[in-house]
């Protein structure tokens, strides 16, 4: 039952998400720097994670290059309306989707290793060879994806946006 409940919580907060990302959303500089700011910390302490594990480096570097290609194309569809309360942007949906979509897609793969994982009677080769999948690159790559598109995409929103507040005076 409490799985039950735990999903459901997920998807609530995935679809208020996925139908944030649909529509314009209200330009709040504070809250840009706010997201870019801890973006750029989760990137961080990652990456000084990563010096112990070398061979993820190159994984690591192919998620930032992979993120800003995304902010690439995510601003070159960015779109601001300006209301009577302020400035709202947008971007193309199929970005925004795909970014999440290898988000939620890497974090559902994970749960699924970390409940096999979690079997009783296990010995003690046998977790410590199911661990080594905790190692894998390919989540360090999808995260540093999803950082580096948002910390690139919401640096252009920021920086257009006040251009558009400058309009609006």
């Amino acid at each position: 039952m409490q799985a039950i409940i735990g999903i459901i919580l997920v998807l609530l907060i995935i679809a208020r998400r996925v139908k944030k990302s649909i529509g314009f959303q209200k330009f709040n500089q504070t809250t840009l720097i706010i997201r870019m700011v801890s973006f750029a910390i989760i990137m961080l302490l990652i990456l000084s994670a990563s010096i112990m594990y070398p061979e993820t480096i190159f994984y690591n570097g192919v998620g930032i290059i992979a993120g800003l290609v995304l902010a690439y194309i995510a601003t070159n569809q960015a779109q601001f309306e300006k209301r009577e309360d302020g400035v709202y942007f947008k971007t193309h949906v199929w970005v925004e989707l795909t970014v999440m979509g290898l988000f939620l897609a890497r974090i559902a793969y994970r749960a699924f290793v970390l409940k096999d994982m979690l079997q009783p009677n296990q010995s003690n080769e046998e977790i410590h060879e199911k661990t080594k999948i905790l190692r894998d690159p390919l989540t360090g790559s999808v995260l540093f994806t999803f950082c580096t598109y948002y910390i690139g995409y919401f640096s252009f929103i920021l920086r257009e946006g006040k251009k558009e507040l400058k309009k609006e005076i």
